[in-house]
Protein backbone atom coordinates (compact mmCIF):
# COMPACT_ATOMS: atom_id res chain seq x y z
CA UNK A 1 0.00 0.00 0.00
CA UNK A 2 3.17 2.27 0.22
CA UNK A 3 1.87 3.96 -3.28
CA UNK A 4 -1.50 5.34 -1.72
CA UNK A 5 0.41 5.99 1.80
CA UNK A 6 2.91 8.16 0.36
CA UNK A 7 0.41 10.26 -1.46
CA UNK A 8 -2.01 10.63 1.14
CA UNK A 9 0.43 11.48 3.89
CA UNK A 10 0.56 15.18 2.55
CA UNK A 11 -2.72 15.56 3.90
CA UNK A 12 -3.14 13.73 6.94
CA UNK A 13 -0.86 12.36 9.83
CA UNK A 14 1.42 9.89 9.32
CA UNK A 15 -0.53 7.63 12.34
CA UNK A 16 -3.81 7.45 10.82
CA UNK A 17 -2.42 6.24 7.51
CA UNK A 18 -0.65 3.86 8.82
CA UNK A 19 -3.79 2.50 10.39
CA UNK A 20 -5.36 2.35 6.88
CA UNK A 21 -5.77 -0.70 4.57
CA UNK A 22 -5.64 -0.60 0.60
CA UNK A 23 -9.20 0.44 -0.02
CA UNK A 24 -9.47 2.76 2.85
CA UNK A 25 -6.29 4.92 1.36
CA UNK A 26 -8.11 5.12 -1.80
CA UNK A 27 -11.43 5.90 -0.34
CA UNK A 28 -9.36 8.49 1.44
CA UNK A 29 -7.30 9.69 -1.38
CA UNK A 30 -10.38 10.34 -3.82
CA UNK A 31 -12.78 12.14 -0.82
CA UNK A 32 -9.93 15.17 -0.84
CA UNK A 33 -11.14 16.03 -4.77
CA UNK A 34 -13.64 13.41 -6.43
CA UNK A 35 -14.62 14.95 -9.02
CA UNK A 36 -10.96 16.54 -10.31
CA UNK A 37 -9.96 14.86 -12.88
CA UNK A 38 -6.36 15.38 -12.48
CA UNK A 39 -6.75 14.30 -8.92
CA UNK A 40 -8.24 10.96 -9.67
CA UNK A 41 -5.57 10.49 -12.34
CA UNK A 42 -3.19 10.40 -9.63
CA UNK A 43 -5.20 8.42 -7.30
CA UNK A 44 -5.54 5.78 -10.19
CA UNK A 45 -1.40 5.86 -11.01
CA UNK A 46 -1.02 5.39 -7.43
CA UNK A 47 -3.52 2.31 -7.22
CA UNK A 48 -1.65 0.69 -10.42
CA UNK A 49 1.59 0.89 -9.11
CA UNK A 50 0.29 -0.85 -5.62
CA UNK A 51 -1.49 -3.34 -7.53
CA UNK A 52 1.85 -3.98 -10.10
CA UNK A 53 3.84 -4.60 -6.70
CA UNK A 54 0.83 -7.00 -5.54
CA UNK A 55 1.69 -9.05 -8.08
CA UNK A 56 2.05 -12.80 -7.36
CA UNK A 57 0.43 -16.55 -7.38
CA UNK A 58 -1.53 -18.51 -4.62
CA UNK A 59 -3.53 -21.79 -4.77
CA UNK A 60 -5.68 -21.93 -1.95
CA UNK A 61 -9.81 -22.53 -1.56
CA UNK A 62 -11.86 -20.94 -3.78
CA UNK A 63 -13.79 -18.83 -0.69
CA UNK A 64 -10.02 -17.32 0.26
CA UNK A 65 -8.86 -16.58 -2.99
CA UNK A 66 -11.59 -14.67 -4.43
CA UNK A 67 -12.72 -12.41 -2.04
CA UNK A 68 -11.96 -8.56 -2.87
CA UNK A 69 -12.11 -5.66 -1.16
CA UNK A 70 -13.94 -3.16 -2.82
CA UNK A 71 -14.13 -0.33 -0.96
CA UNK A 72 -17.11 1.97 0.96
CA UNK A 73 -20.40 2.85 -1.34
CA UNK A 74 -20.26 3.52 -4.89
CA UNK A 75 -21.84 3.48 -8.29
CA UNK A 76 -21.74 0.98 -10.67
CA UNK A 77 -22.62 -0.25 -13.91
CA UNK A 78 -21.68 -3.38 -16.30
CA UNK A 79 -22.61 -4.56 -19.48
CA UNK A 80 -21.65 -7.54 -21.41
CA UNK A 81 -21.10 -7.89 -25.06
CA UNK A 82 -20.15 -10.84 -27.86
CA UNK A 83 -16.74 -11.06 -29.14
CA UNK A 84 -16.13 -13.75 -30.77
CA UNK A 85 -15.63 -17.58 -29.67
CA UNK A 86 -12.58 -19.09 -27.48
CA UNK A 87 -11.03 -20.04 -30.57
CA UNK A 88 -11.43 -17.23 -32.65
CA UNK A 89 -12.15 -14.11 -30.44
CA UNK A 90 -13.26 -11.39 -32.68
CA UNK A 91 -11.57 -8.46 -30.04
CA UNK A 92 -14.26 -6.69 -29.59
CA UNK A 93 -13.35 -6.71 -25.87
CA UNK A 94 -10.06 -5.11 -27.00
CA UNK A 95 -12.06 -2.48 -29.08
CA UNK A 96 -14.69 -1.61 -26.71
CA UNK A 97 -12.02 -0.95 -23.79
CA UNK A 98 -9.87 1.13 -26.34
CA UNK A 99 -12.98 3.30 -27.48
CA UNK A 100 -13.68 4.01 -23.73
CA UNK A 101 -10.59 4.95 -22.37
CA UNK A 102 -10.32 7.10 -25.66
CA UNK A 103 -13.54 8.81 -24.93
CA UNK A 104 -12.75 9.05 -20.99
CA UNK A 105 -9.23 10.51 -21.48
CA UNK A 106 -11.46 13.18 -24.64
CA UNK A 107 -13.85 14.02 -21.52
CA UNK A 108 -13.69 16.10 -18.43
CA UNK A 109 -14.70 12.98 -16.63
CA UNK A 110 -13.10 12.02 -13.19
CA UNK A 111 -12.77 8.38 -13.98
CA UNK A 112 -11.59 5.88 -10.89
CA UNK A 113 -9.77 3.08 -11.15
CA UNK A 114 -10.95 0.32 -12.08
CA UNK A 115 -12.91 -0.40 -14.90
CA UNK A 116 -13.46 -3.96 -14.63
CA UNK A 117 -13.09 -6.42 -17.19
CA UNK A 118 -13.95 -9.91 -17.06
CA UNK A 119 -14.64 -12.83 -19.61
CA UNK A 120 -17.21 -15.55 -19.15
CA UNK A 121 -18.90 -18.41 -21.63
CA UNK A 122 -22.29 -18.43 -23.17
CA UNK A 123 -24.99 -18.72 -20.46
CA UNK A 124 -28.07 -20.75 -21.44
CA UNK A 125 -30.40 -18.32 -19.37
CA UNK A 126 -32.36 -16.46 -22.22
CA UNK A 127 -32.89 -13.51 -19.72
CA UNK A 128 -28.89 -13.08 -19.01
CA UNK A 129 -26.88 -10.30 -20.78
CA UNK A 130 -24.56 -13.73 -21.90
CA UNK A 131 -26.97 -15.62 -23.18
CA UNK A 132 -25.91 -16.99 -26.78
CA UNK A 133 -26.04 -20.85 -28.05
CA UNK A 134 -22.85 -21.71 -29.29
CA UNK A 135 -20.70 -24.02 -26.94
CA UNK A 136 -17.78 -21.99 -27.80
CA UNK A 137 -19.07 -18.16 -27.72
CA UNK A 138 -17.29 -15.91 -25.44
CA UNK A 139 -18.92 -12.92 -23.72
CA UNK A 140 -16.88 -9.81 -22.00
CA UNK A 141 -18.06 -8.06 -19.07
CA UNK A 142 -16.81 -4.46 -18.84
CA UNK A 143 -17.92 -1.79 -15.38
CA UNK A 144 -17.27 1.48 -14.46
CA UNK A 145 -17.24 3.28 -10.95
CA UNK A 146 -17.35 5.82 -8.72
CA UNK A 147 -16.63 6.17 -5.06
CA UNK A 148 -18.94 7.84 -3.06
CA UNK A 149 -17.44 9.54 0.45
CA UNK A 150 -19.04 8.73 3.50
CA UNK A 151 -19.23 11.15 6.65
CA UNK A 152 -20.43 14.47 7.87
CA UNK A 153 -23.65 16.24 6.51
CA UNK A 154 -21.73 18.13 4.18
CA UNK A 155 -20.95 14.90 2.21
CA UNK A 156 -24.50 14.86 0.68
CA UNK A 157 -24.07 17.60 -1.42
CA UNK A 158 -20.71 16.21 -2.73
CA UNK A 159 -22.36 12.18 -2.76
CA UNK A 160 -25.15 14.19 -5.20
CA UNK A 161 -22.96 16.00 -7.69
CA UNK A 162 -20.47 12.63 -8.10
CA UNK A 163 -24.03 11.13 -8.67
CA UNK A 164 -24.79 13.56 -11.17
CA UNK A 165 -21.41 12.59 -13.04
CA UNK A 166 -21.43 9.26 -12.69
CA UNK A 167 -24.83 9.17 -14.76
CA UNK A 168 -23.39 11.41 -17.47
CA UNK A 169 -20.38 8.76 -17.02
CA UNK A 170 -22.50 5.98 -17.56
CA UNK A 171 -24.88 7.76 -20.44
CA UNK A 172 -22.06 8.74 -22.57
CA UNK A 173 -21.26 4.33 -22.51
CA UNK A 174 -24.69 4.13 -23.41
CA UNK A 175 -24.76 6.62 -26.07
CA UNK A 176 -21.78 6.08 -28.14
CA UNK A 177 -20.40 1.93 -27.15
CA UNK A 178 -23.75 -0.07 -26.72
CA UNK A 179 -25.40 -0.52 -29.44
CA UNK A 180 -21.80 -0.61 -31.71
CA UNK A 181 -20.64 -3.77 -29.41
CA UNK A 182 -24.21 -5.28 -28.55
CA UNK A 183 -23.42 -4.72 -25.40
CA UNK A 184 -26.47 -5.25 -22.21
CA UNK A 185 -26.53 -4.28 -18.63
CA UNK A 186 -25.81 -6.67 -15.93
CA UNK A 187 -29.46 -6.66 -14.38
CA UNK A 188 -28.37 -6.25 -11.28
CA UNK A 189 -26.63 -2.93 -11.82
CA UNK A 190 -29.53 -1.65 -14.77
CA UNK A 191 -31.21 2.03 -13.67
CA UNK A 192 -34.57 3.36 -15.86
CA UNK A 193 -32.70 6.77 -17.06
CA UNK A 194 -34.61 10.10 -15.98
CA UNK A 195 -35.03 10.79 -19.43
CA UNK A 196 -38.26 9.50 -21.21
CA UNK A 197 -36.79 9.34 -24.44
CA UNK A 198 -33.76 7.26 -23.21
CA UNK A 199 -36.09 5.37 -21.41
CA UNK A 200 -38.32 3.98 -24.08
CA UNK A 201 -34.56 3.14 -26.52
CA UNK A 202 -34.05 0.93 -22.80
CA UNK A 203 -37.07 -0.87 -23.00
CA UNK A 204 -37.09 -1.14 -27.23
CA UNK A 205 -33.24 -2.80 -26.80
CA UNK A 206 -34.45 -5.06 -24.03
CA UNK A 207 -37.25 -6.11 -25.96
CA UNK A 208 -35.30 -6.45 -28.99
CA UNK A 209 -32.60 -8.94 -26.78
CA UNK A 210 -34.60 -10.50 -24.57
CA UNK A 211 -37.96 -12.70 -24.72
CA UNK A 212 -39.48 -10.30 -22.48
CA UNK A 213 -43.33 -11.17 -23.07
CA UNK A 214 -42.40 -14.65 -22.42
CA UNK A 215 -41.20 -13.04 -19.19
CA UNK A 216 -44.04 -11.28 -18.20
CA UNK A 217 -46.41 -13.72 -19.49
CA UNK A 218 -44.76 -15.99 -16.88
CA UNK A 219 -44.70 -13.35 -14.22
CA UNK A 220 -48.53 -12.94 -15.02
CA UNK A 221 -49.17 -16.56 -14.42
CA UNK A 222 -46.79 -17.39 -11.33
CA UNK A 223 -47.07 -14.16 -9.28
CA UNK A 224 -50.68 -12.84 -10.64
CA UNK A 225 -50.03 -10.08 -7.82
CA UNK A 226 -46.90 -8.79 -8.45
CA UNK A 227 -45.49 -9.47 -4.97
CA UNK A 228 -41.97 -10.21 -6.58
CA UNK A 229 -41.86 -7.27 -8.80
CA UNK A 230 -40.98 -3.77 -7.97
CA UNK A 231 -41.00 -0.12 -9.49
CA UNK A 232 -37.30 -0.68 -11.38
CA UNK A 233 -38.64 -4.21 -12.89
CA UNK A 234 -42.01 -2.84 -13.84
CA UNK A 235 -40.84 -0.02 -15.69
CA UNK A 236 -38.28 -1.84 -17.58
CA UNK A 237 -40.07 -4.89 -18.58
CA UNK A 238 -43.19 -2.32 -19.46
CA UNK A 239 -44.31 -1.90 -23.32
CA UNK A 240 -42.81 0.81 -25.15
CA UNK A 241 -45.01 3.55 -25.87
CA UNK A 242 -47.01 3.28 -28.90
CA UNK A 243 -46.40 -1.10 -29.04
CA UNK A 244 -50.04 -3.14 -29.14
CA UNK A 245 -49.96 -5.22 -26.06
CA UNK A 246 -48.34 -8.70 -26.16
CA UNK A 247 -52.04 -10.25 -25.87
CA UNK A 248 -53.45 -8.37 -28.63
CA UNK A 249 -50.61 -8.69 -30.83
Amino acid sequence: TRPLRELLLSHVPAAEAAEMGFSQLRDALLALAPLDKKHVATVNQAEAEFWKRSQGSRIDWSDRVLGFDCGGQQWVSEVAFPTGTRTAPSGADLGYMRDLLTMVEASDLPAPSPIEQRWSAASRAPMSPAHSSGAEDLHCWVGIIMYLPEGEAEVDAVRARITKRFWEYNDLCRHRLWQPYGAHQHWAKIELPDDAADVEVVRRRLRARFPVDELNAARRELDPRNILSNALLDGLLAEPAGSAPADSA
